[in-house]
């Protein structure tokens, strides 16, 4: 139908044209033309689509509550869409309230999930969660390791977000992974003062673009090799207080933390691992379809249990669960001798990222410090990743408040219109250098390549496709004996994920 009309219009602009009547256009012009028109249809169609999911997103946020602190996807919640409009005082609520004639909000208003909400707009709650379910298969090309194939649960979560008296946002969100049940996030917010947040409780400490960005929103299954594993020693989820400041193309957060929910001591460090941290972002310009963002952050930490460290990560699938790379610094009871591990680790990262229409770039370096007891020397590790992205539907990735924003498809999935989502290309080169000779005369460097098709069905459920090449150096997925196998192990992955989120 489009090409039909497309053609009519041409055919009408070249009839009407006395230039054009005296001179006749040849087809492959008339056809670059229907091409021309054709692409921005598709532009105004997406710009549509664009203006519709924010007119609906305005009247989900006018109906619920006239609060503008909302929960950032990150986990820790900022000012409502970066606008920084401050929060008005408190209303006393109650049935004087409705008689004085003010308007009040509706009890439950919907998006994906219901939100139910007080008759003054002084208190909301929203249930939330999460189900990500994996398969992967293994070829071995080297190493003689023998991989595990089959399914996983990476991730199911469920907990509610809430507002009280319009200046406090909170969150309370636990996992299941492993078998095991975690509490991710528990922490109160407030969003009083204009531009700024202060969160307290348990969050996710703010280190790097994929690590501080809800893991529902990123391209791939898993995120960068050195994010994860630099991450675990004093970035992710911690208990502690953030200090946040945004407006629309710079973000601030500085924070305070102890160790997570769970304080592990023994004799080597009968105290609590702390740190603190810090990041930065600006985007000059974010807009629909463009965007520049750059970033930094760092984060310091010590006192850790049994003054030991272990940075490692799988080959960006986990359903083996096998490690790619693996390093461990460990120490000793003091009681039996001088003590020895690592004092202290200092991190901190680079990121960058552009997005030009349906075209998009990615890309974060990250460094890990470690200081030793004594004399023993520091040690120090490295890693980065970068990848490009296209949408085939049109689409442009969103970026907000610093982070990886939802990605709506222009058109949702709805065969019943010919309608089927958005589908989205990825390549990927990853790498985490392990390698430290004054801690071990081997090399521990490992990389992966990667391709993704993404499939969004609607901006909740998507399909993800990961093809995986990876190759590490002395790495745990060479089976014994070295001398048959080798010190290199090779693999390739293929690996599926249905991703629900709400």
């Amino acid at each position: 139908m489009r090409l039909v009309l497309l053609g009519g219009v041409s055919l009408a602009i070249l009839a009407g044209t006395p230039a054009l009547a005296q001179h006749p256009v040849s087809n492959a012009a008339i056809v670059a033309r229907l091409n021309a028109l054709e692409a921005k249809v598709g532009a105004l169609e997406a710009r549509n689509a664009d203006l519709e999911h924010q007119l609906a997103d305005q009247k989900t946020a006018a109906a619920a509550a006239p609060a503008p602190a909302a929960l950032a996807s990150s986990g820790y919640p900022g000012t409502a869409s970066g606008s920084g409009q401050p929060l008005p005082a408190a209303a006393s609520g109650g049935a004087d309230t409705a008689k004085a004639g003010v308007k009040t909000a509706q009890a439950t208003s919907w998006t994906i999930v219901p939100q139910f909400n007080s008759p003054d707009g002084n208190f909301t709650f929203k249930p939330r969660g999460m189900l990500e379910i994996d398969y992967a298969g293994f070829d071995e090309r080297k190493g003689g390791y023998k991989y595990n194939n089959g399914t996983s649960i990476r991730r199911g979560r469920f907990g509610f977000d809430g507002t009280a008296y319009k200046q406090l946002a909170w969150r309370i969100e636990g996992e299941w992974v492993d078998n095991k049940a975690n509490l991710l996030d528990a922490y109160v917010a407030y969003t009083g003062v204009k531009n700024f947040t202060f969160t307290l409780g348990q969050l996710k400490v703010p280190a790097g673009l994929e690590a501080d960005s809800s893991d529902a929103f990123n391209e791939f299954l898993e995120r960068g090799m050195a994010n994860t594993a630099f991450g675990a020693v004093g970035g992710e989820r911690r208990v502690g207080a953030t200090f946040a400041y945004a407006n629309p193309w710079l973000t601030a957060t500085a924070g305070l933390y102890g160790a997570g929910e769970a304080v592990d001591r023994n004799a080597t460090t009968p105290g609590e691992v702390w740190g603190y941290n810090g990041r930065v972002t600006i985007e000059p310009i974010n807009q629909p379809g463009r965007l520049i963002h750059l970033g930094g952050s760092a984060y310091h930490v010590q006192n850790f249990a049994a003054n030991s460290v272990t940075l490692a990560d799988r080959p960006n699938v986990r359903v083996d669960g096998g490690f790619l790379e693996s390093v461990a610094i460990t120490g000793t009871n003091p009681a039996t001798g001088p003590q020895t591990g690592v004092k202290d680790a200092t991190f901190y990262g680079l990121e960058g990222a552009g997005v030009l229409g349906p075209v998009s770039v990615q890309g974060e370096y990250s460094h890990m410090h470690l200081d030793r007891f004594g004399t023993a020397p520091s040690l120090d590790f490295d890693g980065y990743y970068v990848f490009g992205s296209v949408f085939l539907t049109g689409e442009a990735r969103a970026f907000k408040g610093g982070l990886i924003d939802r990605l709506r498809p222009i058109r949702s999935f709805d065969p019943t219109k010919g309608n089927w989502g958005a589908f989205e290309l990825a390549a990927r080169y990853d790498r985490i250098n392990l390698t430290d000779h004054d801690l071990s005369p081997l090399n521990h460097d490992g990389h992966a390549w990667t391709a993704a098709l993404n499939w969004y069905l609607t901006g909740n459920v998507k399909l993800m496709f990961n093809y995986i090449r990876f190759e590490g150096a002395n790495s745990p997925l060479v089976a014994t004996p070295v001398t048959i196998y080798g010190t290199t192990a090779k693999g390739d992955a293929y690996a599926t994920r249905l991703h629900i989120d709400f």
